[in-house]
């Protein structure tokens, strides 16, 4: 009786089991439902926090992009560097100046580059961006400038918008582009470096002692606002008897002379070349403006192509040159050339020079020399010497100063200006 008894009860002991064990996993799949809920929403925000740091680098590379485009030379309708002298440079396709270097923007321009597997692919035509639409993702970034509200001389406004993948907001809003993931935008204001901080006053300056070598060079200035000074020289002139100076009408050229000048004889050639620069030779060198020549037996045709290709940036030679072809360099009054050279000067055949022509001391125990051996050489615009200089020959050297205003207000590299700086949502 009692064993049939308890063979009636196990059933109802085995039930009761079942029922929590029916319980327990209906708990563990709601923890495991909630656990991946949780690890959908960690994925969902991980990738657009992913999707909003790509845009966001995105539009910061395009700050970098257009800063190293405003100090190129020519380029082409992708960006790319052009020996096309029909071709603009990236600044002046996008930028204008007026007479006290104030920016205007022209309308309408918006580089554009999108990033894809074989490398970037730019457009930058005088006219809306031109690319072909990708297949797949394609990051892109596009800039414009702007300068409303801004009165300082050389300061203009970049405004970059980056989208993780090409869609409308980076492109053109036409049919058939869809809409870009994330997008981020940066403003920066940027300034003008000049290229020629402190123009000189007299069309010729030298640091140290002048050594005419009883030559007949010819130096003029007739502008009235800079005292009409043909040489100022931190030490004498000497051998000049024979020098033809001109100055305004009814002063001996003696008189135009300032030698044994104490503002110069009292620097050294470092702060000589920051007192005309603003800056030292090695940022200046380095500047996205600057351009690097290295020369032959023969610099005339290096040199004129550089400047050809070049327009509006600072020539930089390293060691003694030596032009021997006919050669112009610069045009005036909207191209004028920033030439700076360390070392010496020999010129053998007609130089032109529109422009300010700097030359450096390769040796501070020696003196800069500058020969004319044949030809004429005629620089309008303003030579500077950082030490002592010997001149022999008769080149002709005529202050113009609005080359040299060109050149403070419109040559140099665009730079960041601190503080200005903002990130921001598109159309907040």
């Amino acid at each position: 009786m009692r064993a049939a008894f308890a063979a009636q009860r196990a059933p109802q002991r085995g039930a009761a089991a079942l029922l929590v064990v029916v319980v327990l996993f209906f708990i563990l799949a709601m923890v495991t439902a909630y656990a991946g809920r949780n690890l959908i929403f960690e994925q969902r925000t991980s990738i657009n926090n992913q999707r909003a740091s790509q845009a966001f680098e995105l539009a910061e590379s395009g700050i970098d992009y257009a800063i190293a485009l405003l100090g190129s030379g020519r380029v082409d309708d992708a960006c790319a560097p052009s020996t096309d002298v029909t071709k603009g440079t990236f600044r002046q396709r996008h930028l204008t100046s007026d007479v006290n270097g104030k920016y205007g923007v022209l309308p309408g321009l918006t580089p554009t580059c999108m990033l894809l597997a074989n490398g970037p692919t730019c457009s930058c035509p005088n006219a809306p961006p031109n690319l072909a639409a990708p297949v797949g993702l394609a990051p892109t970034f596009q800039v414009r400038f702007d300068a409303t509200g801004i009165a300082q001389p050389g300061v203009v406004r970049v405004i970059s918008r980056g989208c993780n993948s090409i869609g409308k907001q980076c492109y053109r809003d036409e049919p058939g582009f869809p809409t870009a993931d994330a997008i981020a935008e940066v403003s920066v204001l940027l300034g003008l470096n000049s290229a020629l901080a402190t123009p000189p006053a007299a069309a010729l300056t030298v640091r140290g002692t002048l050594d005419a070598n009883n030559d007949a060079p010819v130096v003029a200035n007739s502008d009235v606002a800079t005292r009409a000074i043909t040489i100022d020289a931190g030490g004498p002139l000497v051998n000049g008897d024979r020098m033809r100076l001109s100055s305004t009408p009814g002063t001996p050229g003696p008189a135009s002379i300032i030698a044994s000048d104490p503002s110069l004889s009292t620097l050294d050639g470092d702060r000589m070349f920051v007192s005309v620069f603003g800056m030292d030779r090695a940022t200046y060198r380095a500047q996205p403006a600057a351009v690097r020549v290295t020369c032959g037996a023969d610099c005339g045709p290096a040199i004129a192509t550089a400047v050809a290709n070049n327009p509006g940036r600072v020539i930089w030679l390293d060691g003694d040159v030596a032009v021997g072809s006919n050669t112009v360099l610069g045009s005036p009054p909207d191209e004028p050339v920033m030439i700076v050279l360390r070392g010496n000067l020999t010129v053998s055949a007609n130089l032109q020079l529109h422009g300010v022509l700097y030359l450096q001391e390769a040796d501070p125990a020696a003196p800069i020399t500058w020969t004319t051996n044949a030809g004429s050489t005629t620089i309008h615009g303003a030579v500077v010497a950082e030490g002592s200089l010997a001149m022999h020959g008769t080149p002709t050297i005529v202050f113009n100063p609005g080359v040299l205003r060109t050149i403070n207000l419109t040559q140099g590299s665009l730079v960041r200006i601190p503080g200005s700086w903002r990130d921001f949502t598109p159309g907040g």
